[in-house]
């Protein structure tokens, strides 16, 4: 049986972050998945996984950036290292209301980011996972901004997010202002300083028909970075989010191989 229950902790703004814990009756071991961007942790890859490795014995966490959906903050003021800082948050509230020997950071996309730039100042994480990565900000830019958006940037200050749902849901970006401090980050944050300063278990899984990362450079880039242990794991024929089951299925095992291996 799983415990699904809403949870809430500040950061260091001391603005409230939610999301949700899963908890197995048994565990050791505690998971923390962090959302992309401008995602939130409801999204499919957090909800699924954090579901699913619960089933699997996990304890697992997932919860909103501030400025993200349920969270406290303002759209517009994210920064990819304030979300950075929020990790820190996250585990701290995990480490004073649950007991377990062992955690792992799972990011995906934009949550990879922030999984890779943080992963090294924090000795509490035993193993990290990061999918659909990017290996350097400054040439990523192009994955999440289009030209019309870098536009916006220079001469507005700011761009507005639009709901492309062609069904016509409510998403919860929908009109939201986001300003030009959040893309100036891709060119001063630093991926691969961060990651050659990790020396503790690594996985990186891509699927090779991301649409939104192309598998071709930057899972690889990243794998020569990084430091022994480390694993590099190409799903064949998944797309940015996992979305068949098939392939959701083949991630999953590939997460726990990886997190019960010794």
């Amino acid at each position: 049986m799983i415990f699904v229950k809403p949870i809430s902790f500040q950061n260091n703004k001391r603005q409230t972050l939610r999301g949700f814990i899963h908890e197995p009756r048994k565990y050791t071991t505690a998971v923390i998945v962090l959302h992309g961007f401008p995602g939130h942790c409801e999204g499919s890859v957090p909800s699924r996984l954090a579901l699913t490795l619960a089933i699997k014995g996990y304890l697992t966490l997932h919860f909103n950036f501030s400025g993200s959906d349920t969270s406290e903050g303002k759209f517009g003021d994210k920064l990819i290292s304030q979300e950075v800082k929020e990790i820190k948050s996250a585990i701290d509230f995990l480490e004073r209301t649950y007991h377990f020997k062992r955690l792992v950071i799972i990011g995906h996309s934009t949550g990879a980011i922030d999984a890779a730039l943080y992963a090294h100042t924090d000795e509490r994480i035993s193993k990290l996972v990061l999918l659909g990565a990017v290996s350097k900000l400054n040439e990523a830019v192009r994955y999440d901004f289009t030209d019309k958006q870098v536009r916006d940037f220079w001469m507005n200050g700011y761009v507005v997010y639009k709901n492309k749902d062609p069904v016509g849901k409510k998403w919860w970006a929908d009109g939201k202002k986001l300003r030009k401090t959040f893309y100036d980050e891709f060119f001063t944050l630093n991926i691969p300083a961060a990651i050659k300063k990790y020396k503790k278990p690594l996985l990186i899984v891509h699927g090779e028909k991301d649409e939104a990362i192309p598998v071709g450079k930057d899972p690889h880039e990243l794998f020569q970075m990084a430091n022994k242990p480390k694993k590099l794991a190409i799903i064949n024929g998944a797309d940015h989010k996992f979305t068949n089951e098939k392939y959701f299925k083949e991630l999953v095992k590939v997460i726990v191989e990886f997190c019960e291996k010794k």
